[in-house]
Parts: structure tokens; C-alpha cells; sequence
């Protein structure tokens, strides 16, 4: 820290940086669950360590930031700090003297490090004024210049003649009981699961071990955080007024996505049932909800239904919207990469949400709209998806593929639903029904595809234009008159096929 700032008040904004990758760099559930465990609100962990450890007035060290007064600091000389806010995964702090915040940015790093052993703390410090906006913007412009120059330091590797992780390259350092050997960092996440629950609970989602062991992971992530809080903020310049306002922000916030996941957990249990070959176990299970930042793992069949009814109801409650990315698996997919391939399907939703001709308006900024992708993990590239796409869904010269899909708001009152129609995952969950199995009324008559003649189409379609007309006309002579359209639907009908399998919907019969 600067000398100039070591007797003045300071403001500190800390990071926790690689926590999905921390994460997701193990393929046991075990692992992954406890290391989910480990970050949950370790600054503010970290901070009460500090307090407890160095012997602290508990009442000069404000860490609950939910419930105490937000003017504590700026109306009482004798608070030593005070968690102003917590928001976007950042934790905001108030410091007296920047001598003591500098002792306690020495403990959190130290910390992290004894508690995961290879997480990073990012952490800003700017001298405090009376104009918060001005601290506000130098604050976040510093971290990033810190975090663009900061260097990820990894744990000192394995030497030679040492036996290492397969996974991580970290050295084994301890046994269990079972002579079962494992690194430190594995050995901490290990100790972090909760005693409660099973660790074949990855297994425990998979519809039919040996035939179906398919899984999804999903990551949503909320649409113009950023923009939210600069119009809520941008005629706020005081403290008093700041700290209040940006409090409120982000507990709205962090409570409704909060809500909207304990629904769509709900509407998971609820479909649960309605899945073939599952014991009582639940096929879900919350990896991450840190404010508008989502990951789960669960059954296949419930990841499109699970995000579309997150999506649908997020914004239901208020000026929110959110996009989501899925990755399908095989459970002996690398789970890293798995997760890898769920945040850029989110990216790629978002990058479909941003362009213009998808924007609508509310008056004061552009309104960006629900929008979910998927992808298939047959290849550890995918996540590179882009370059992915390219090689492995492209037929004379052109993408067979229609994601991401449209979820549309129950009341639009940015006229997106409209501007979005031919994005609408509705035309996606009509093909995926009857791809799967399911009946649709065309020409006053029903039909149902075999699942023979699904997949001969499914084949067809990357195959080119002279390919798929051929079985078209195939199937409209067996009297399959609802495929039409191609050069409108093919590119529909290819996204559903691919995972007609794996979907489960609300009319879909109990055991």
C-alpha cells in the first residue's frame, strides 16, 4: 500500500479471483462440492477470523453489513471498519486508518491460502473522500487495471522425484483411511463436504447408469448488473445516501435471484418424477449463488426446463433479466471443462441478447432480454465454442443450428417478444416434444415420428441441402406432412433432435 494512504481513511475493494475454475477443477463431487463450500463468503469469513484472532473490539468492526447502520462509520470516530456492501462477488470496506487495512489485507491473503490453498485475493485500495461516486469509479478502475497486471501465483509443483495429482500437477501430501492419497488443495475441498450428504451424488442424478449417464451443468448470469447500478446511482454523490442506496441494490439483488433459484429448485422437485429410471435421490444439486451469478449440476433432462422456468420468472420480479448456458455430459467428462463450455454458451446467449435488432427500450438504456444456449460435450475444445461451431455444425457453407433461444418476459413491455419471435424457444420445445416421442395436431390429424425416422432426419441434416430433401421427401410420403419450411426449421429441428432425449416436461407421466 502506498505510504501517503497508511493515516487516512481508505476504501478496499476485494476479490476472490478463478473461484468457478477452483471450483470445477476436480472431477469428484466431493471435491467440487466442498471447494463450493470453501468460498462461500470467505472475505467476510476472513474478516471475522481477523477480528477473533487478533482480538478486536467486536463494535468497532462492523462486518454485518445487512442489518447494522449504514452511517456507523461516518457518524462514529471509534469504528476501526465497516463492510459498506457486498455485491457482484466484491466486498466493499471501509477503513478508519489504512495502516490496519493494509494488516488486514495481509491476513485474508494468508487466509485463502491455508484455507483452499490455491485461491487469489485481488484487492484495491483508493483513500476515501466525500464524494462517493468519485471513489466508486476509481476504485473499480484501479481493480481492473490490477487485475489485467496481476499475475495468477499457483502453489510451487511437484518436483520430480514426487508423486503428484493426476488432475492438478500438486503433489500428494496426505492419505485417508482408506490409503487413498491426495494433494493439500483436494485434501482441504475434502474436508469442506458436508457430513450430510452423499458422495456418489453426482452418480446419484444419472437416469440409467451404464446406458444414459448423462449430466448437465448450467450457469446463469444476470443481464446489465453494471448499467442497473450506475442509473440507480449516477445522482448519488454523498456517503450517507450512498451506503443506504447501494445496500438496498444489491439485497434486492441477491434476494431475488436468490427467490427465483429456491423456485426453480422446487420446479425441479416437481419434475423429478416425471424422469424414468430414478431412484429417490435428488437429481440437482446448487453449486454457486452468489448474487445474479448461478451453477448447478443435475440430470440431463431437467437443465432446459430448470433454466427456461428461472428465466421466465427472474423477470417476473422487476427490472431483471438473465441469460444461461448448459453444458451436456457424460459423467466421465472433465468436469472443468464442462463448466468451460456452460459459461461460453452463457457468453454466446449474451453476445444474441446485445445485438441490436434483439435490444429494447425502457426510456433510459437498452433492455436486454432472456436468452439461453447449449452444447454437447463431445470434444474438450467445445469450449472454444465458436471456432467449435464452425468445424462441427456447418453444411454448405451455412450453420444448421438455430441457438441461442429467446425466453420470452410474461408482460413485454419492451416489445422484445415480438422483435424476438424467430428466436422464441417455444418453436424449439414444440420440436423437441415431438422429436422425443410426443404428439402434434397438423392437418386436423395427429402423427407421430418414429424414432427411426427422427433419427434418419437428425443424420440428414449435416449432411447438406440434397441430403435432407431427400429424406423430407421420405417422410411426406409416410404422410408426415408437419416438416416444412426447411430453410426456416431445419436449422430448429437440428437443435431439438440432438437432445430429444434429454428433456422432461410438465405433461410428461409420473412412475
Amino acid at each position: 500500500m502506498k505510504a501517503e494512504l497508511l493515516d487516512q481513511q481508505v476504501l478496499a475493494m476485494y476479490d476472490v479471483r478463478g473461484i468457478q475454475s477452483y471450483i470445477f477443477k476436480s472431477n469428484a463431487a466431493k471435491e467440487i462440492v466442498g471447494a463450493s463450500v470453501l468460498v462461500e463468503k470467505i472475505i467476510t469469513e476472513g474478516l471475522r477470523e481477523y477480528v477473533s484472532i487478533q482480538k478486536k473490539n467486536l463494535s468497532t468492526y462492523m462486518m454485518d453489513w445487512k442489518k447494522d447502520n449504514p452511517k456507523a462509520f461516518l457518524e462514529d470516530q471509534e469504528i476501526e471498519m465497516q463492510i459498506m456492501f457486498i455485491g457482484g462477488g466484491n466486498a466493499y470496506v471501509l477503513f478508519r486508518h489504512g495502516r490496519e487495512c493494509e494488516k488486514v489485507n495481509r491476513f485474508l491473503a494468508k487466509y485463502l491460502l491455508d484455507r483452499t490453498y490455491s485461491l487469489n485475493l485481488a484487492v484495491a485500495v483508493v483513500s476515501k473522500t466525500e464524494d462517493y461516486k468519485k471513489d466508486y469509479d476509481a476504485i473499480n478502475n484501479k481493480m481492473r487495471e490490477i487485475k489485467a497486471s496481476m499475475p495468477l501465483s499457483m502453489p510451487v509443483g511437484a518436483m520430480s522425484f514426487m508423486a503428484v495429482d493426476t488432475i492438478t500437477g500438486y503433489p500428494l501430501t496426505s492419505k485417508d483411511t482408506k490409503g487413498n492419497y491426495y494433494s493439500t488443495e483436494a485434501s482441504l475441498k475434502r474436508a469442506a463436504f458436508p457430513k450430510m450428504e452423499d458422495e456418489k451424488l453426482f452418480d446419484n442424478m444419472i437416469t440409467e447408469k451404464g446406458d444414459s449417464s448423462t449430466l448437465a451443468v448450467f450457469h446463469i448470469d444476470g443481464n446489465s448488473m453494471g448499467n442497473t447500478i450506475r442509473n440507480t446511482m449516477k445522482d448519488i454523490r454523498g456517503y450517507e445516501d450512498a451506503i443506504t442506496k447501494m445496500r438496498k441494490l444489491s439485497l434486492n439483488i441477491s434476494g431475488n435471484f436468490r427467490q427465483t433459484v429456491d423456485e426453480m429448485k422446487e420446479y425441479m422437485e416437481f419434475l423429478t418424477p416425471r424422469i424414468k429410471d430414478t431412484k429417490k435421490h435428488k437429481l440437482y444439486r446448487e453449486i454457486i449463488v452468489a448474487g445474479d451469478d448461478i451453477t448447478f449440476v443435475c440430470n440431463a433432462k431437467l437443465a432446459i426446463p430448470a433454466v427456461k422456468f428461472f428465466l421466465e420468472n427472474i423477470s417476473k420480479k422487476g427490472d431483471f433479466s438473465a441469460c444461461g448456458g448448459i453444458a451436456f455430459f457424460n459423467s466421465h467428462f472433465p468436469f472443468s471443462d464442462a463448466y468451460q463450455v456452460a459459461e461460453a454458451c452463457c457468453d454466446n446467449a449474451k453476445k444474441r441478447a446485445k445485438q441490436p435488432e434483439c435490444k429494447g427500450k425502457d426510456g433510459r438504456y437498452d433492455k436486454i432480454g432472456n436468452f439461453l444456449d447449449y452444447q454437447i460435450c463431445t470434444n474438450i475444445r467445445a469450449s472454444e465454442l465458436d471456432t467449435y461451431r464452425d468445424r462441427h455444425y456447418t453444411a454448405d457453407g451455412k450453420e444448421f443450428i438455430s441457438r441461442p433461444y429467446y425466453v420470452p418476459f410474461e408482460k413485454d413491455n419492451w416489445n422484445m417478444n415480438e422483435k424476438n419471435e424467430c428466436y422464441d424457444i417455444a418453436q424449439l420445445m414444440k420440436w423437441m416434444i415431438y422429436f422425443g416421442g410426443k404428439k402434434i395436431k397438423s392437418n386436423s390429424e395427429e402423427h407421430l415420428l418414429a424414432r427411426s425416422n427422427a433419427k434418419k432426419l437428425r443424420d440428414a441434416i449435416p449432411m447438406g441441402n440434397t441430403e435432407l430433401e431427400g429424406i423430407l421427401s421420405f417422410l411426406k410420403s409416410r404422410g408426415y406432412t408437419e416438416l416444412e419450411n426447411p430453410e426456416k426449421n431445419a436449422a430448429i429441428w437440428y437443435d431439438a433432435l440432438e437432445i430429444m432425449d434429454w428433456y422432461v416436461g410438465e405433461d410428461d407421466k409420473c412412475n
